[in-house]
């Protein structure tokens, strides 16, 4: 009975020694965007993205987008990047999350803030907005803050009514 209650605990024990958590997972998918485009690892770097993913950033003639196909052809294959990559934060809540990078380069930085959906148990990266920056700039975060309440204000008073004259 000693030898199955050990081989018990050693197999439920082992497996949650190997259960990844959802930053994990979370934290997988960003890096194959992030090491795959700087390895030029094409596979690892579109196996980040759903099919469809948006992408968007403001330039001089306003709000431009591409496509993951697009970002991919800037891409050399096998090469790798002169760029130095982290990961500042990760939000989640169920199966919806929010990553924000940066990528550094020689003269500037690109801070990407991604979001991913849980696609049954991989995270995909669904949208991608980001913003070219100065090295020395930082990133703004702001903790937990209430949603603005509307104040309340007063009804005006009701008109009085017009009493018609009935001659009485």
């Amino acid at each position: 009975m000693k030898k199955y209650s050990l081989l018990l605990l050693l197999l439920i024990g082992g497996t949650q020694l190997h259960a990844q958590t959802e930053e994990d997972l979370i934290t997988q998918t960003v890096n194959d965007f992030l090491e795959g485009g700087t390895m030029g690892d094409i596979e690892r770097f579109r196996g980040a993205f759903v099919r469809d993913a948006v992408q968007k950033t403001v330039g001089s003639n306003g709000v431009t987008g591409t496509t993951v196909d697009a970002l991919i052809s800037r891409i050399k294959p096998n090469q790798k990047m002169d760029r130095t990559t982290k990961i500042i934060s990760i939000s989640y809540a169920n199966n919806a999350a929010t990553a924000i990078t940066e990528t550094a380069y020689a003269t500037n930085k690109i801070i990407d803030l991604l979001n991913l959906l849980k696609v049954g148990e991989q995270w995909k990266i669904v949208s991608r907005v980001y913003s070219r920056m100065e090295l020395d700039e930082q990133v703004v975060t702001v903790g937990d803050k209430p949603a603005a309440v509307p104040t309340k204000t007063k009804a005006p008073a009701p008109k009085p009514k017009k009493v018609a004259d009935d001659g009485w």
